[in-house]
């Protein structure tokens, strides 16, 4: 059974807030961002990120849950202003919006913010491509927009975290209409004060919980495309001049203090056009829930190292941060209905497979054909037998600055192996090699059937995204 993360006791935070107007510095900063100003490395960042997204949402379009959102988008109505990507379907730009930052969700591939837990691309990226179509907008401008979403919306995540985590929100639907709304709001035009608008607006928005884990619900995927949906819908309104709060993030009704207990105010501008956080943001090397990476890491080191065989292994203790084990603490991912999300959050089923399989074993998960074909293996499940996860409370006293595990692997012949890793594979600290990142891409564009040489265009076209006019060169691959 799936363990359940103790909640913080319901309250009201009652304490000092922000001093200033840290909204307005932010809608301030977020308007006013010019691209020339944006450090170089920043922007190649933002690149790489795109190009992941993009590779990953193509990888899904055709998943069940996928073409269910595709049918309702395309039943509301609206102009064919933005284009639901790799579905050949244009609708109006929040819908659009919806349905790639849901589908951006869908593999457990999607970039990760370590210090706010949230998938802030998923939103961060629908909503500049969507909107972003729809203004004809160039390059430049939805790389800024992007990359100003990406500021000022982990900003805000920061300073409720981690009890906002803790007492069951789900980030990446919760603040992440902040940074759509920026997104769509800059490729808008929108002023600053206009800015501050979108941002009460999108405030108004704020939702998204972890209801969905027993039953591995796609609302899960869900809460990514609604906050790109918020965003944008509160961007409409501000540019038609309706009115939000622009205090909403300090107000003493407002984000802080509803959704934090212990907030951090200091955190909202502190670095700001100094020190740029989308360079924190990490890529995933395997398809599952992120808690359930260092296990991974560690796993495969340890095949390398030692050289052991699968029958080898007698039993695998896993001491994970209690926040993260009561999420892929699931030894039993056929039960229910859970499907394909239930193998991408069962850190039993994730090391069974690098242990039986390797490696190669966890980059074949990526392929939506295999993990439910791996789960029903008995040699599979035999390894899942041997595997415990242990919460282990020593191991929050770091977080979220290291999401650390540690692992030991015992095996019959009365040898025992113990190791801890801190910075998952893709984490600024332990980047993704080269190599990697390319086979990850092959791996996503060949499932969406992509030909070799239609997926050999893409790199090329968003490495040149910042020289392009409008957004017609990349959308032909979509």
């Amino acid at each position: 059974m799936l363990q359940a993360v103790a909640p913080l006791p319901v309250q009201i935070y009652a304490g000092p807030l922000a001093q200033g107007a840290p909204t307005r510095a932010l809608a301030s900063f977020a308007a006013g961002l010019r691209f020339e100003d944006i450090p170089g490395p920043v922007v190649e960042r933002a690149k790489e990120l795109l190009l992941d997204y993009l590779s990953t949402v193509a990888a899904v379009a055709k998943e069940d849950p996928a073409q269910r959102l595709i049918r309702f988008a395309s039943k509301m109505g609206g102009p064919a202003e933005s284009r639901i990507l790799g579905a050949g379907v244009s609708v109006a730009a929040p819908w659009a919006a919806l349905v790639n930052g849901t589908m951006g969700h869908m593999m457990e591939l999607d970039d990760t913010d370590r210090k706010t837990m949230a998938h802030a691309g998923d939103s961060l990226w629908a909503s500049a491509l969507a909107v972003g179509e729809r203004q004809n907008a160039s390059g430049a401008e939805i790389l800024a927009a992007a990359i100003a979403g990406y500021e000022v919306s982990l900003r805000i995540g920061e300073s409720v975290m981690p009890d906002h985590y803790r007492r069951g929100w789900h980030p990446s639907g919760t603040f992440m209409p902040f940074g759509a709304a920026v997104a769509a709001g800059r490729l808008l035009g929108l002023d600053a004060q206009a800015m501050g608008w979108a941002l009460g607006n999108a405030g108004a928005q704020a939702s998204g919980n972890f209801a969905h884990l027993g039953e591995r619900a796609m609302t899960k995927d869900f809460n990514c495309g609604h906050a790109a949906k918020c965003g944008v819908i509160a961007a409409l309104l501000a540019a038609e001049g309706f009115t939000g709060p622009t205090d909403v993030v300090e107000n003493r009704r407002g984000f802080m203090a509803l959704y934090g207990v212990n907030v951090h105010p200091e955190r909202l501008t502190a670095g700001l056009g100094a020190h740029w956080r989308v360079m924190d943001v990490s890529q995933k090397a395997y398809s599952g829930c992120r808690y359930i990476h260092p296990s991974l890491d560690i796993v495969t080191a340890l095949q390398k190292e030692v050289g052991f065989r699968p029958e080898d292994v007698k039993r695998v203790v896993c001491r994970l941060l209690s926040t993260g084990a009561g999420l892929v603490n699931d030894p039993v991912p056929w039960d229910g209905s859970k499907g394909l999300q239930g193998t991408r959050f069962s850190l039993h089923f994730n090391i069974a497979v690098a242990l039986q399989m390797g490696r190669e074993g966890l980059w074949s998960l990526l392929d939506e054909r295999h993990p439910l074909q791996y789960r029903d293996r008995p040699e599979i499940r035999a390894m899942m037998a041997r595997i415990e996860v242990i919460p282990d409370a020593e191991l929050d006293k770091n977080f979220p600055d290291k999401w650390s595990t540690a692992l030991t692997l015992e095996l019959s012949d009365g040898r025992s192996f113990t190791r801890e890793a801190d910075y998952p594979t893709g984490e600024p600290e332990n980047p993704m090699a080269r190599e990697d990142l390319l086979r990850k891409f092959d791996i996503l564009t060949e499932m969406a059937g992509w030909s070799r040489d239609k997926a050999s265009g893409l790199p090329p076209e968003v490495a040149r995204l910042d020289r392009a006019s409008d957004l017609s060169g990349l959308l032909t691959f979509l």
